[in-house]
């Protein structure tokens, strides 16, 4: 009976917890003041894995005609499943983004390059299934977060002539926590992906501020 309680449980959360949106991954940003000419934008995401694993643990229950022992449940098997992680495609694609919509012109000569490069990557997770599983679940109903996701990123942004010799370097990091819940937070892996995005976009946004400060000697060096 406790099994199944849990496994309703378990499916519950699962069904009410959000997904990672477009809008999530795509924010509307508001463009720098100062543009600067055409760049050819090139980005480096290999520190984001290619995969990630999803472990399922598979139980039987105990059926020992001893009442006066305890019933356990024992482990049977271990599913793992390999899925692609999307980071790499989307860091760049975000980064592609927001030079072309807020940071250079939209038309004209390149006048150099503007590079993105990931070089930092730490995700600490905490799961509180010990706090919300008793007394029945109730905290975990009730929405209060059963995990959470601390997920840091730092980022490298290079701005270059023509010769690719460096003009401006930035880097930044940044950190988002995101949390597991029903009704409002997400589920799995969800939680770290929108995390590790989230992060990666604030970097981004410091660095596009800092890019619009010097865009007038960024200008005058792209000739």
């Amino acid at each position: 009976m406790k099994k199944t309680y849990a496994i309703a449980v378990a499916l519950a959360l699962l069904a009410s917890c959000r997904s990672v949106t477009y809008e999530d991954l795509n924010p509307t940003i508001q463009p720098n003041q100062n543009l600067l000419p055409v760049l050819k934008i090139e980005t480096d995401t290999s520190m984001y894995p290619r995969s990630y694993t999803v472990e399922t643990e598979y139980y039987d229950q105990d059926d020992s005609s001893d009442y006066k022992k305890q019933r356990r449940s024992r482990l049977n098997s271990v599913e793992r499943s390999t899925y692609r992680d999307p980071r790499k495609i989307e860091a760049a694609n975000f980064f592609i983004k927001e030079v072309q919509e807020n940071i250079i012109e939209q038309s004209g000569e390149k006048k150099g390059y503007i590079k993105m490069r990931i070089t930092y990557l730490n995700n600490d997770s905490n799961f509180l299934y010990s706090l919300t599983k008793l007394p029945l679940f109730i905290p975990t109903f009730l929405g209060v977060p059963c995990g959470n996701s601390k997920y840091t990123t730092e980022v490298e942004v290079t701005i270059m002539d023509k010769k690719r010799s460096v003009i401006k370097r930035y880097t930044e990091k940044a950190t988002d926590e995101e949390f597991q819940a029903m009704y409002w937070g997400y589920d799995g892996y969800d939680v770290k992906h929108k995390a590790s995005m989230t992060s990666l976009k604030h970097a981004l946004e410091n660095i596009r501020h800092q890019i619009n400060n010097d865009a007038p000697e960024i200008r005058s060096k792209l000739k």
